[in-house]
């Protein structure tokens, strides 16, 4: 009886334990998505801007050919998902994939010096 109250309270402390787990997350993710919308919509804002300065100094750029040329450039890595996505190529100096996240060969460790950063 002793050893069933005894358990009985640690399942109720490991309760609440995986309670403030979950709440800390949601809110450390919560905030995480406000940052990430923060920072979409500066970045959206600094685009706009830059458009209309070209436009200013070359007022045939439309907003017909920035949108074609959007889809240009989504369709450089053969998939029309609105968004630019490196592929990865081989390493020239020991022929394994690299990927494009890393810039460098992760076997041999040849730096890519045409790697783009999208982060």
């Amino acid at each position: 009886m002793l050893w069933d109250l005894f358990q009985q309270y640690q399942i109720q402390q490991l309760d609440r334990k995986i309670d403030i787990a979950q709440e800390t997350a949601l809110q450390s993710s919560g905030r995480t998505v406000v940052e990430l919308e923060e920072r979409i919509a500066r970045l959206a804002l600094i685009c706009r801007a830059m458009f209309e300065l070209l436009q200013e100094s070359a007022p045939e750029l439309t907003e017909q050919k920035l949108s074609a040329k959007v889809v240009e450039i989504d369709l450089r890595d053969g998939q029309a998902d609105g968004r630019m996505t490196p592929k990865g190529k081989r390493c020239p100096k020991c022929d394994a994939m690299m990927s494009p996240k890393f810039g460098r060969c992760l076997f041999c460790g040849h730096k890519d010096g045409d790697a783009v950063s999208f982060g």
